[in-house]
């Protein structure tokens, strides 16, 4: 992610050392939203992948149908490139990816992402412009009451990563804007979900950045990742999309 002032530093550090573990089940949302597979699937600054070996290994995505990973870290698209290599990794922005071709993906995955894009509404065209007619987009963003708190900091706010351009405040302006234009067609569903911290977290990111050594072990980590604390004041919000 594109670095904030003097924090830059911090920021490629944070960006380069926080792992994305494998999930061990998908978001109930995405899962009950989720077209059947295989399908022709884009997932928008994807990180290390976490989806993916669940999707892979549960039949919705393999080398049939087209399979895109997006991110701006090169190093992370790598490790994705090692574990699936029929998944056509690009190097770049969410907001701009010409190389998936207008309308030909069934869904597109997008977590967390949102809030770093410098432009909102160019970020949803793009999403548009690849989905297929009827193709889906879940698409996760940071939302955040008056009084939330985290320890880290951004110009003296609590902020949840310090690259964020944006934490959402007003649900139905957010709403507004997705849906502006007639972009999209429908609007499935909206979920606000408390965000947790896993306390061990910090630690994890410093023992390795392999993370196919911690594939190896998904029950280590998943007893390890258990103990969680809530975010006071901050969510997931969770949409699905219909073009």
């Amino acid at each position: 992610m594109t670095g904030l002032g003097s924090g830059a530093a911090d920021d490629r550090k944070y960006n380069d050392t926080a792992l994305h573990f494998d999930v061990d089940c998908l978001p109930s949302l995405l899962e009950r939203h989720m077209p059947p597979g295989p399908i022709a699937l884009a997932d928008l600054g994807c990180g290390d992948g976490p989806h993916f070996a669940l999707l892979d290994r549960t039949g919705r995505i393999g080398p049939a149908r087209p399979v895109y990973a997006v991110d701006l870290e090169a190093m992370r698209l790598a490790r994705v490139s090692r574990r699936f290599p029929y998944i056509k990794t690009i190097v770049g922005p969410s907001d701009h990816v010409p190389e998936i071709p207008d309308g030909s993906v069934d869904l597109v995955i997008s977590t967390m992402v949102m809030e770093h894009v410098p432009d909102e509404r160019r970020y949803l065209d793009e999403i548009r412009r690849m989905l297929a007619p009827r193709g889906r987009a879940y698409i996760t963003t940071v939302y955040k009451r008056g009084w939330a708190w985290y320890f880290r900091k951004r110009n003296g706010e609590p902020v949840l990563d310090p690259s964020h351009l944006r934490e959402y405040t007003d649900l139905g302006a957010f709403k507004d804007l997705v849906m502006e234009g007639a972009r999209f067609t429908k609007l499935l569903a909206v979920e606000v979900e408390q965000l947790w911290f896993p306390l061990l977290d910090p630690l994890l990111f410093r023992l390795t950045t392999d993370l196919g050594a911690l594939a190896a072990n998904p029950d280590v980590i998943r007893r390890l990742r258990k103990p969680k604390l809530p975010i006071p004041g901050y969510y997931s919000l969770n949409i699905v999309i219909e073009r």
